[in-house]
């Protein structure tokens, strides 16, 4: 949901006052363009670090949204798998709605934490690798999640591809590229903060990301780009 405004907007003095900054300052455009995309970046980080502190983990506005998108793709019977689970979030909001819910993480001590934050019948978590795994348990599942994922991964269609055989349906998130304009200003101008965080080896715009998937086996059968992420709702081929 939007906002509606009023046509005579307050006076905001920090506004007015960067302005007054902007005019004095003996930049080329150019420069003052990077610059203040540079600021952007640094700010909108700032902002997004401070939001997951004041947010509940299951209250915050980019949870709420990936929760509502995956949920209604859900049917009540279906086996899971959260690879990359953390510590355990989007797991358990899975483990409401499905059979059962895995979730598996390299991180030891995020599995820890997982395992004491939430306990549910229908919920387990595993330190060590996902792959391993399934070959070890011998068991079926419907859907893997990659909840902030393939954008770590040096080689993300090679890793899509060894996990296709072991599942129907895929759900992928990662951060959108093309969420503004601003990110196509930071490549024509040499930006060096033109990523979504410093762990980040791709960033995916749009279409890349359609095409890696399509190249890995899967079909994307639907897809939402919301508050700067993409979602995606895959199926095998």
């Amino acid at each position: 949901m939007g906002v509606r405004v009023k046509r005579k907007k307050k006076r905001v003095w920090l506004l007015s006052l960067l302005y007054g900054i902007n005019r004095l300052l003996p930049l080329s455009q150019r420069r003052r363009l990077k610059l203040y995309l540079d600021l952007e970046w640094i700010f909108d980080r700032l902002a997004m670090e401070a939001s997951f502190k004041h947010y509940k983990p299951e209250e915050h506005p980019h949870r709420r949204f990936a929760n509502s998108f995956l949920l209604d793709r859900l049917t009540p019977a279906m086996q899971v798998l959260d690879l990359g689970c953390a510590k355990g979030d989007v797991s358990n909001a899975l483990a409401g709605r499905v059979d059962r819910v895995v979730g598996v993480d390299h991180d030891a001590a995020a599995i820890a934490l997982a395992r004491k934050r939430y306990q549910r019948p229908n919920l387990g978590f595993v330190h060590g690798d996902a792959l391993q795994y399934l070959r070890d348990c011998g068991e079926h599942f419907d859907v893997l999640v990659l909840s902030h994922i393939l954008e770590h991964l040096d080689a993300p269609e090679d890793f899509l591809e060894r996990f296709a055989p072991h599942f129907t349906w895929f759900y992928i998130e990662l951060p959108d590229f093309d969420k503004s304009y601003l990110n196509h200003y930071r490549l024509d101008l040499g930006s060096s903060l033109v990523y979504s965080d410093d762990d980040h080896v791709s960033e995916f715009d749009r279409e890349e990301l359609q095409e890696l998937v399509k190249r890995a086996g899967l079909e994307v059968v639907d897809a939402e780009y919301r508050f700067g992420l993409q979602r995606l709702w895959c199926r095998k081929s």
